[in-house]
């Protein structure tokens, strides 16, 4: 469980550097829309809700700043602190830009809150271990909540039942899918095949073979909405909790690839020119 979980780390923390790094080249305008304040109500909390009401676009790309310098120090030596700070700072930038919120910042908004706390300590103490432990499963639990949730929703619904969802989509010349609204047979294919995979993904990654299965296809169904949907905050959102089911040698066999790549990076940027 400790590679899986240092993996999970450099995952989160490497999504956010680059969700904060993209949001910090929006300009004023991101942060200028109506939004919903952290919280509400009375005393200190509503203190914070309105220090966020009433924070400067300055002020939150000096935040912004902040996040990417510390989501590097929490990927390389984590402290559950000081990830609970990026968790707090993460989530006024959320509040400020509520709607342009998609699934996957909303997940990351939980996921970043329990990665925190995910450093398997080997320390004697007990209560420590434990925490590490339970945060660790929660976080894995909230994944397979948020496909339960997703698939949940779409069988109220009426267009994924009867096969019509992925056609309505393409349809709407906001998606770039003109190509695939001629195929209304691809549509319905696709249709219920993402309604099976979200359904069924919360049972298949208990057992590895049908794991790994749902894993690979996850990632390509992600991949394709970033490309064809224009949401690769949500995709790689989602990707990057992939870590959490992961075998220990499947999680240590990517770190060490990870290590090599920035090896390889700072061997050539130490060449002479």
């Amino acid at each position: 469980m400790k590679e899986v979980a240092c993996l999970f780390r450099w995952a989160s923390y490497g999504w956010l550097f680059l969700y904060a790094l993209s949001v910090l080249f929006l300009g004023d305008d991101a942060f200028s829309s109506a939004h919903v304040p952290l919280t509400s109500g009375d005393g200190f909390l509503s203190w914070i809700g309105l220090l966020i009401e009433l924070a400067t676009p300055v002020v939150c790309k000096v935040i912004l700043v902040g996040l990417l310098s510390l989501s590097i120090v929490m990927a390389r030596v984590p402290r559950w602190w000081l990830g609970i700070l990026l968790w707090f700072l993460f989530r006024i930038i959320t509040h400020r830009m509520w709607l342009a919120s998609n699934g996957g910042i909303q997940l990351m908004e939980n996921m970043l809150f329990w990665s925190s706390f995910t450093q398997v300590s080997t320390s004697a103490n007990a209560l420590i271990s434990t925490w590490g432990t339970s945060a660790f499963w929660i976080a894995r639990l909230q994944l397979l909540l948020a496909y339960a949730a997703a698939a949940a929703h779409k069988f109220m619904g009426t267009n994924w039942l009867n096969g019509t969802a992925v056609s309505l989509v393409a349809a709407d010349d906001t998606f770039k899918l003109g190509w695939l609204a001629t195929s209304p047979a691809m549509c319905t294919v696709l249709t219920y095949a993402t309604l099976a995979f979200m359904s069924l993904f919360p049972v298949a990654v208990w057992w590895k073979p049908t794991r790994r299965i749902w894993l690979c296809v996850g990632v390509l169904f992600h991949l394709s909405t970033a490309v064809f949907m224009g949401i690769p905050q949500m995709a790689f959102a989602f990707i990057a909790c992939y870590a959490l089911w992961l075998d220990e040698s499947e999680a240590l066999a990517i770190l060490h690839r990870i290590q090599g790549w920035f090896s390889w990076i700072g061997s050539r940027a130490l060449q002479p020119v």
